[in-house]
């Protein structure tokens, strides 16, 4: 009974870990900014950026995925002007997104999170 018990408990924590919950998955976003700062790391690598005077959290996939998509860890460095669209926090007081494609300006385009990109068109993220 004990080891069914901590392998529900442990169950629930992955599952929980990796849930989209927080983000409103039915639209998606686009915010434009400056990088703060690049965090190579699993479970999920995060980009901050500063955007219209806040420090937003861009939530991105495994290294091994970003790996797959053409990332390096130098793919973005602090300065960098980049825009990204994803699926923003569900609580307009948390500057957070789920981030799925992140566009430079010469129009290179890197894939952050190669599945569950919202459906409906981007709005401008305020």
């Amino acid at each position: 009974m004990r080891r069914l018990a901590t392998f529900l408990i442990a169950a629930s924590l992955l599952v929980a870990h990796h849930s989209t919950a927080p983000f409103d998955m039915t639209k998606s976003t686009t915010l434009h900014g400056v990088v703060i700062d690049f965090v190579w790391t699993n479970p999920h690598s995060y980009i901050h950026l500063q955007s219209d005077g806040h420090k937003w959290t861009l939530e991105a996939e495994a290294l091994n995925l970003l790996r797959r998509n053409g990332w390096t860890k130098e793919s973005l460095k602090p300065g960098d002007e980049i825009s990204c669209m994803g699926a923003r926090a569900k609580d307009a007081d948390v500057y957070a997104m789920k981030c799925f494609t992140v566009e430079f300006p010469d129009g290179r385009k890197l894939i952050a999170t190669p599945t569950g990109v919202p459906s409906k068109p981007p709005v401008n993220a305020r």
